[in-house]
Parts: structure tokens; sequence; C-alpha cells
């Protein structure tokens, strides 16, 4: 009698145990996954290395690697947000190194947070 009661101990917790245990990964429901996109900005600066002329060139998708993001708006305040990131010591070229040519850059653009420029979805990247 003894040595029947870990055998039906074991098998009442086998029956017991695949409804305690979580949900597979696979029978889960798809996570809403947040996009972030790539706004391309053209800069030109002028001797004092101020921003002379900012323009946006095109939003990108990057998951679509590099395809445009058409329904993307990118608004007035993330682009003054750009404007005064550009105007920071961290981006601003020495005098020295201005070419009167227009560079080419890329901020990030949340549309959930769309007066900030200093974004970054990498980890331990976020200003």
């Amino acid at each position: 009698m003894f040595r029947f009661r870990p055998l039906v101990l074991a098998l009442a917790l086998a029956a017991t145990l695949p409804a305690a245990l979580p949900v597979h990964a696979a029978d889960a429901p798809p996570a809403m996954t947040k996009v972030i996109y790539l706004a391309v900005f053209g800069v030109v600066f002028d001797e004092k290395a101020d921003v002379k002329s900012l323009r946006l060139v095109k939003v990108v998708e990057p998951r679509k690697g590099n395809a445009d993001a058409p329904d993307v708006k990118i608004p007035d305040a993330y682009i003054e947000s750009v404007r005064k990131m550009l105007a920071s010591p961290r981006f601003k070229p020495r005098p020295d190194a201005i070419k009167p040519d227009e560079v080419f850059t890329y901020f990030f653009f949340d549309p959930d947070r769309p007066n900030r420029a200093d974004l970054d979805p990498r980890p331990r990247r976020q200003q």
C-alpha cells in the first residue's frame, strides 16, 4: 500500500499541472509592437556652425528596410526639437570642419512623443 502512494500522488499532480502552467508563447495573443520611425534631415551649417537650413528629406520605417513611411506626418514641434539638438555642442560641428554642402543625418521619431528628437530605441541610449 505504501508503494502506491507516491505513484498516485505523481499521477494526481500530472493531471492538475497542465492547468496551472502558463500559456505557451505560440498560444499567446500577438503583442502590439510599437513603431519607431527614422526622420532623415538635410542640414546646411553656416560659418559659425549654426544651422543655416534644415529640411525633412523623408521618413523611413526601419523594420521594412529603407521603405518610406508615407502616412507619417512630422509635426513642426519635432522639427524645432531637431533644430535645438543640432545646435547643442554634441551635434554642432567644429567651425573649421564646415563645408558649404548639405549633410544628412537622422533622428528617431516616436509618434507617441511628437516633440522629442532625443529618443533612441536602442537600450541604454535614452537621453
